[in-house]
This record gives C-alpha cells, sequence and structure tokens, in this order.
C-alpha cells in the first residue's frame, strides 16, 4: 500500500540547474515534521538540470521530457503519478522561509472550503518588496494590464479598486480571502485539482494559472493568502537561460484565454488593446517621453537612495516598483519616513537591470494617494 504523503511539492524546470539546488535544499528544511515529496519535470533543459538531480538529489522523483511541454502540462504530468494530500506548484527560482509549508497545510486542513492558498513572496534579495495577489484576468483588467491606463489614470476608480487587495495583502498579518495567487508558489487541495480537470494543457505559459483560479472558484472554493508563510522568488532567474520569445507567448497565451473566456469578442477586444499598447509604445519615443521623463538614481557604494517631500496627509508611505513606467504589474512594500534606501542588487530582478518606483502617500485610514514621485533605477548612466 503507498504510504501516506502530506504534499507533493511539483516543480517543473527548463534550464534551472543555476537556482533549482537552492529552491529543493529549502524544500527539504522548510518540510520538517509532514511527509513530502518532491516531483520534478524537466522540460527538455540542455544546461545538465536532469543529470544534477539524479546525482545529488536521488529521492527526488524525476520526469525527463524529451520536448518542452510547457509549464501546465508538466505539472499536470507530476499530479498523475503523486500521492500528496495537497499538490503544491512551485518555481525552480524560489526559496522557502521556513514553517511556510506547515502554515499552509495547517490552514488548508482547519479551512475546508479552501480549494488554493498562496503566501507572501517577496521580490528582492533584502525581502523587501512583496509580490501582489493574482487578479484573475477578466475585461476589465485587461485594460489595466494590456495599456498604459495605470499610467496615465493612477488615481481612477478602476485602478485603485484593481490594487486595493494588493495594498491590503502587503500589510496584512492574517489570512485574506483573495481573488487568486501567482504560481510562483500555489497549493491546491487535490480533489480539487483533479474535480476541476488540472491545468489546461493548451496554454503553454503564461495565463494557465488564471484559467485554473476561476475554475476553482467557479466551482464554489475560496482561495486564500497567507501572510504566515513565506518565500523569495527570483524572478527573473526563471527566464535567464530561455531560449523561447517570452513576449510572444505571454501575448499568444492572452489571446487565448480571452477567447476561451469571452469568446471571439473577448478576443478582438484584447487584440484591440495590444494595438493601442503599441502605438503609445511608438509614441513614447516622442512627447509622451519627454511628459513623463522621470528622474535616473544610480547606485552609490552598493546602494540605490530616493528622497521625497513630505506629504501633509501621509501617516506612512507605499513604495512600489515595476519593470514598466505603466506600473501594469509591480511589487510594494510600505515604509515610514521621506527616504528610501535599497542594495543595488535589486536591479539584478530587473530585465536590463532597469525599472521604475515610484512612492505613494497613505493616510491613517489606510487609503493610498496617487504617486508623488516615480524615478528610474538603474546601473548604467
Amino acid at each position: 500500500m503507498p504510504q501516506r504523503v502530506d504534499v507533493t511539492i511539483s516543480i517543473v524546470s527548463y534550464n534551472s540547474q543555476h537556482v533549482i539546488v537552492n529552491c529543493i535544499n529549502s524544500v527539504l528544511e522548510a518540510a520538517q515534521g509532514l511527509k513530502i515529496e518532491i516531483i520534478v519535470a524537466d522540460n527538455a533543459s540542455g544546461d545538465g538540470t536532469a543529470a544534477l538531480l539524479k546525482s545529488d538529489f536521488p529521492g527526488v522523483r524525476l520526469i525527463e521530457n524529451r520536448a518542452n511541454l510547457g509549464f501546465g502540462t508538466a505539472h499536470n504530468q507530476a499530479f498523475k503519478i503523486s500521492r500528496g494530500r495537497y499538490f503544491l506548484i512551485l518555481n525552480p527560482d524560489t526559496i522557502i522561509f521556513p514553517d511556510a509549508f506547515n502554515t499552509l497545510v495547517q490552514f488548508m486542513d482547519s479551512n475546508k472550503n479552501a480549494g488554493a492558498a498562496g503566501c507572501k513572496i517577496f521580490w528582492d534579495d533584502e525581502k523587501f518588496f512583496m509580490f501582489p495577489d493574482l487578479r484573475i484576468h477578466n475585461l476589465g483588467t485587461g485594460i489595466l494590464h494590456f495599456t498604459p491606463f495605470c499610467l496615465f489614470f493612477p488615481g481612477s476608480r478602476l485602478a485603485k479598486r484593481y490594487w486595493k487587495t494588493a495594498h491590503r495583502i502587503w500589510d496584512a498579518e492574517t489570512p485574506v480571502a483573495v481573488d487568486g495567487v501567482t504560481g510562483g508558489l500555489m497549493i491546491v487541495r487535490r480533489e480539487v485539482f483533479e474535480s476541476v480537470g488540472c491545468f489546461d494543457e493548451r496554454f503553454f505559459l503564461f495565463f494557465e494559472e488564471h484559467d485554473l483560479l476561476r475554475r476553482i472558484k467557479n466551482a464554489g472554493w475560496n482561495v486564500y493568502y497567507l501572510p504566515g508563510a513565506a518565500i523569495q522568488h527570483f524572478y527573473e532567474e526563471s527566464f535567464r537561460n530561455s531560449s523561447i520569445n517570452i513576449g510572444a507567448v505571454y501575448l499568444k497565451s492572452a489571446l487565448s484565454y480571452y477567447r476561451k473566456h469571452y469568446g471571439f469578442a473577448g478576443h478582438l477586444f484584447v487584440h484591440s488593446l495590444l494595438l493601442i499598447a503599441k502605438l503609445v509604445r511608438h509614441l513614447e519615443s516622442g512627447f509622451l517621453h519627454k511628459k513623463n521623463r522621470y528622474a535616473v538614481v544610480l547606485p552609490s557604494e552598493g546602494r540605490l537612495t530616493i528622497r521625497w517631500s513630505r506629504h501633509k496627509d501621509a501617516a506612512r508611505y507605499l513604495a512600489e516598483i515595476s519593470y514598466s513606467p505603466w506600473f501594469n504589474d509591480r511589487g510594494g512594500a510600505y515604509i515610514q519616513g521621506e527616504s528610501l534606501s535599497l542594495s543595488s542588487r535589486i536591479l539584478d530582478r530587473l530585465p536590463g537591470q532597469t525599472g521604475y518606483i515610484r512612492i505613494l502617500p497613505v493616510a491613517k485610514d489606510h487609503s493610498v494617494g496617487n504617486p508623488l514621485k516615480t524615478v528610474i533605477i538603474s546601473g548604467e548612466v
């Protein structure tokens, strides 16, 4: 009779040799007191990932694919041979903090309405900025993600409603019911993952977690964010050694997702938004670029320092970071005082070592105001 397993940790690797050792070691250290199994589905890595796992981690169950089958398909492979009461989806470029697994399992055991849960995800080496929750894509979020709406209308009702949950979870100390959680770490009840049909294998990469969570929510299950469990996600490492055209894959998945859930009208809607975005990017090289020019902050003695004037209504401030001046995707952290100092290592988490940071005032009632200052951080003049 197969041994009972509390959690199956499913990791999909693709040229992940440079990060997966630290990931698995942190998994083994964080899983004390639990019966776990680790399954790695390797998508035809060319960097020796599979050989490394066989040599250094003989206890890991390894699936060696002859081609890159994509994120969802590989996790589905792992699920078919898994034995855990819970199926935990984990990226190879993560580090698990102590007690994270125990916190997740105890919560799921105590909350039978929980279909899935995620945790606090730190974005940088200093564990300062946190990832937001995942808002399941719909027609409204399409406007925010595929156009510069958040850049030009940061104080709009649509933008503030979208980011309200992120502002809340960045400050949370107790579990919060959320729309969704990111695929960096997601624990799913076994019977839930199976009953909703696992990942839709038509999505090679991106949007598969939106699709999965939409089906979980539609089946009547709740999704939670647990601030008592934490990981660090070295996000840029996911694609550093990839030959895949990430931008093209993302756009294809986006169009497929909207066509699946909103029909041809949804496909056409997103396609139109993407054309608008392309036009705006073209204009940014002209008058829009001049209109929205920001000060550049360069490293000094290994630090990046940002200062701003005190806002009369601010009890504290919210610092947000993004790879884009549009701030469609962003990490966040609350701070006191009118200055911010960061390690210059944060630039390694940004494409081309360039990104954007903006400062927003936060009132005593926790409401977040419009940006006070936006700067470019860069490792190059």
